[in-house]
């Protein structure tokens, strides 16, 4: 059940009217890294990605961006432990940087848009920053509500334990 939960919860963050770039695959890439088995975490990141792709198309630097879930996946485990605020701003922030990256050095690979030229490399990595600040801003809203979300579950279950103990 979590596993379509998270599935739906990505492919619809694609899917619906949003800012570009500002959704919630690198958070739930992220999180359940952090959370669970790396097969698990792909399978619910790389599915997710698989399923929207369908409905909005597939294009040529499809591997980089699903490499570049899979490196955020891989950054989760870094959460696996200790986790604190700060620790999980940080590496959601260099999962945006390395995503921001990856990819965009795809795109100038391609070289449809920008010339192979170090000029053109610049050119796109400089248009592409409106893109970066929306996905850095997704993936830090969502993986600290994904994280917050969690802390707040495991209190009440916590808390019910307690409640259920104290009223044998």
């Amino acid at each position: 059940m979590e596993i379509l939960f998270f599935i739906c919860i990505s492919v619809l963050s694609r899917l619906i009217p949003h800012l570009p770039n500002m959704t919630a695959v690198g958070a739930i890439a992220l999180f359940t890294g952090a959370k669970y088995s790396i097969q698990k975490s792909l399978f619910i990141t790389l599915t997710a990605m698989v399923c929207s792709d369908i409905v909005l198309g597939f294009h040529p630097v499809m591997w980089a961006t699903y490499g570049s879930f899979t490196i955020a996946v891989l950054l989760g485990r870094l959460l696996k432990k200790r986790n604190n605020w700060k620790r999980i701003a940080f590496i959601a922030t260099i999962s945006s940087f390395q995503f921001f990256i990856l990819t965009n050095f795809a795109v100038w690979l391609t070289g449809l848009m920008y010339p192979k030229t170090l000029s053109g490399l610049i050119e796109c990595y400089f248009m592409a920053l409106p893109f970066f600040r929306n996905s850095l801003l997704g993936d830090l809203f969502y993986t600290m509500m994904f994280f917050s979300a969690f802390e707040i579950v495991a209190k009440l279950r916590s808390f019910h334990r307690i409640r259920v103990l104290l009223l044998r």
